[in-house]
C-alpha cells in the first residue's frame, strides 16, 4: 500500500500528515506567517525534546515550509526536562523564543531569524528568582512587553528590556483563574489585541454543568479586558475540538489576523489518544470594535476556502469521528481505523456541481464491511469491502449542492472491520 500524504495542501491538518504540532503560536513577521509550538512525537506523549517553527508566506497559506530544528533541550543549561508550549517576539531586530520545560522551569533564547535556531537561553526570573509554570505568552503594547503563564491561575508582569527579567512589583496572579466565579481557565494562554481591546485566548475547562471548572479543555475559551491586567471577562468559545479524535482531551491556541482576515490556531489529537496532536486553523469571524468573537467549528477546510469534491483524498482531512474510528499513522501510511460496527467520519460540506461521479476507496479488510456514504441526510453511494488490502470503485449521482460528506460502517459485532487509506471522487 503506498503511503498516503496529505497532497492537497491547506485542509485541515495543514501541516505534513506525520507532523506533530501542538500549542500553536502564530505570529506574523515579515512577510511570513510563522507557527511556533511544541513537538509531538507519534505514538508517544505530550511533547519533545525539541522545537521545530513552520512558516508560509502571507500571500500564499497553503505552503507551509519547516525551517528545521529551531531549539533543543541541548540547549537549556540548567535542565533536560521536555520543551512544552512555547511563544515568540521579534523586539529590537531580534527574535526572542519563550519556552517552558515539564519540570516547571521557563526560559527566553534568542535568534537573528524568525525560524531560529534559537540560542544563549536563560532563565526567567522575578526578584533574582527563577519563576515556575508553564505556557508563556507575550505582547508588546504601549512600550512594555506583557508575560503571561500558568496553569489554573494565570499571572501576568512585564519583562525588562533584557527579556528575562520580570519587573518587581509588575506580577500579579488570578488575572484568569478556574476557581468558583473565575473563567474556566485550564492553562495555554495567549494574549492578543482586538482593536483598542486586550483579548486573552486560554484553554478552558467551563461548560454549562460545570461553570468554572471540572470540564475537559478541549475549548479554546476567550477573556476581554480594556487593561492588559483585567478585569477580564469570559465572552465565550472560539473552538472547541470535541469529536476530532475520540480521545480528545487538550487544547491550545490563538487568533491572528492575516491579510485582513482572522484565523483561530488550534490543535486536535490522534490515534485515539491525547497525544500525536496535529496543528489546525479555522477561520473566524472577530467584531473588533467590541471584542467580541464568533463561535467556529472544527472543519476540513483549513486555508482552502471552498470545499471541493477533488480535495477529499484522505480520511485523515474529515474533521469529526464517530463510533469509536479514529486516524492513526501505519508503517503504510495513515489511515482511518477503531472502525466497528456503525462507526464512520465527516467531512465539512463539499461543494459538489451535479452530475455522475466515481468514489475510489484503498483499504484494508478485517471482516467483510459495508460503507455507505452520504451527501447530507441522503444516502448517494454504498458499497462492500472485502478481502485483504484493495479497492473499490462505486458509481454515483450527486445534485448541486454544499452537503456534508459522511462515511458510514457496518458490518458484524466486535472487533475492528477496516481500514480506510485514500479516498479519491472524480467526474465521469
Amino acid at each position: 500500500m503506498e503511503k498516503n500524504e496529505n497532497t492537497v495542501k491547506g485542509l485541515n491538518p495543514f501541516l505534513p500528515f506525520g507532523v506533530y504540532i501542538a500549542d500553536g503560536e502564530p505570529k506574523v513577521f515579515g512577510d511570513r506567517v510563522y507557527l511556533y509550538g511544541s513537538y509531538d512525537l507519534f505514538d508517544g506523549g505530550y511533547c519533545s525534546r525539541e522545537y521545530h517553527t513552520f512558516s508560509a508566506p502571507l500571500d500564499n497559506l497553503t505552503d507551509w515550509t519547516d525551517g528545521g530544528v529551531s531549539f533543543t533541550v541541548d540547549d537549556v543549561p540548567w535542565s533536560d526536562a521536555v520543551l512544552y508550549a512555547p511563544d515568540a517576539l521579534c523586539y529590537n531586530g531580534k527574535y526572542y523564543l519563550f519556552f517552558c520545560l515539564s519540570d516547571g522551569s521557563e526560559g527566553v533564547a534568542e535568534s537573528e531569524k524568525p525560524e531560529g535556531p534559537f540560542k544563549n537561553a536563560r532563565r526567567i526570573t522575578l526578584d533574582g528568582k527563577p519563576i515556575e509554570g508553564i505556557d508563556p505568552s507575550v505582547l508588546e503594547d504601549g512600550g512594555k512587553i506583557y508575560y503571561t503563564w500558568g496553569q489554573f491561575n494565570l499571572k501576568m508582569g512585564v519583562l525588562d528590556e533584557d527579556l528575562c527579567t520580570l519587573k518587581p512589583g509588575s506580577v500579579r496572579d488570578k488575572i484568569l483563574t478556574n476557581e468558583d466565579g473565575g473563567q474556566g481557565f485550564h492553562e495555554g494562554s495567549s494574549l492578543r489585541k482586538t482593536g483598542g481591546k486586550f483579548c486573552m485566548i486560554y484553554a478552558s475547562e467551563y461548560s454549562p454543568e460545570y461553570p468554572n471548572n471540572g470540564a475537559r479543555p478541549t475549548k479554546l475559551d476567550y477573556a476581554v479586558s480594556d487593561t492588559p491586567y483585567g478585569p477580564y471577562e469570559r465572552r465565550g468559545t472560539v473552538i472547541d475540538n470535541t469529536g476530532c479524535d475520540p480521545s480528545t482531551w487538550n487544547n491550545h491556541g490563538s487568533i491572528i489576523k492575516i491579510n485582513g482576515k482572522w484565523f483561530v490556531f488550534y490543535h486536535a489529537s490522534s490515534n485515539n489518544s491525547q497525544f500525536s496532536r496535529r496543528a489546525r486553523v479555522e477561520r473566524i469571524e472577530v467584531d473588533e470594535a467590541n471584542g467580541v468573537i464568533r463561535k467556529a467549528l472544527p472543519s476540513t477546510n483549513g486555508f482552502v476556502e471552498k470545499l471541493l469534491p477533488s480535495h477529499i483524498k484522505s480520511p485523515v482531512s474529515a474533521y469529526r469521528f464517530y463510533g469509536g474510528a479514529y486516524v492513526t499513522q501505519t508503517t503504510d501510511g495513515f489511515a482511518a481505523t477503531g472502525i466497528k460496527n456503525g462507526s464512520g467520519f465527516v467531512f465539512s460540506p463539499v461543494n459538489f456541481e451535479g452530475g455522475n461521479y466515481i468514489l475510489t476507496v484503498r483499504y484494508a479488510c478485517f471482516k467483510e464491511t459495508a460503507v455507505k456514504v452520504y451527501l447530507g441526510e441522503n444516502a448517494i453511494c454504498e458499497g462492500v469491502l472485502t478481502g485483504g488490502n484493495t479497492e473499490i470503485k462505486p458509481g454515483f449521482t450527486a445534485p448541486a449542492c454544499r452537503e456534508e460528506l459522511r462515511f458510514e460502517f457496518t458490518g458484524p459485532d466486535g472487533g475492528n472491520l477496516c481500514e480506510i487509506f485514500s479516498l479519491n471522487i472524480e467526474k465521469t
